[in-house]
């Protein structure tokens, strides 16, 4: 990890949060209704720019590889990755705070439907 960009040990309630998103998968394909996809969590940072500060644990969107990093997938097909087309991305799929919004009412919806599964952080 780059000097100056890690955000810390992760308290139980973000390791939550990191579970869930994984449950939930990447966001930007439940939006192009391909259901569910495996996902990285992927940290936001301040101004939404590559290679800034990172926002925090609790700033944290779900991300396949493909809309993450840019592997495993196709843009013509797949739609713009985050780390090959960040301005294509965000057209498409809404900047990072509406990402953010997105995947919270994602994670209240886990929380109403069984609140144990994102209380529980396995060890």
């Amino acid at each position: 990890m780059k000097q100056g960009r890690s955000t810390g040990k992760p308290t139980k309630a973000q390791e939550a949060r990191f579970h869930a998103i994984q449950e939930i998968g990447c966001i930007a394909c439940r939006e192009m209704q391909r259901g569910w996809v495996p996902c990285h969590v992927h940290h936001l940072t301040i101004g939404g720019k590559h290679g800034q500060k990172r926002r925090g644990h609790d700033y944290t969107i779900g991300l396949c590889p493909w809309h993450h990093v840019g592997v495993l997938g196709d843009a013509s097909k797949d739609g713009p990755s985050y780390a090959k087309q960040p301005r294509a991305f965000r057209e498409r799929y809404g900047d990072d705070d509406v990402l953010l919004e997105q995947q919270n009412r994602a994670i209240d919806r886990i929380k109403q439907s069984n609140p144990w599964r994102i209380t529980y952080a396995p060890e």
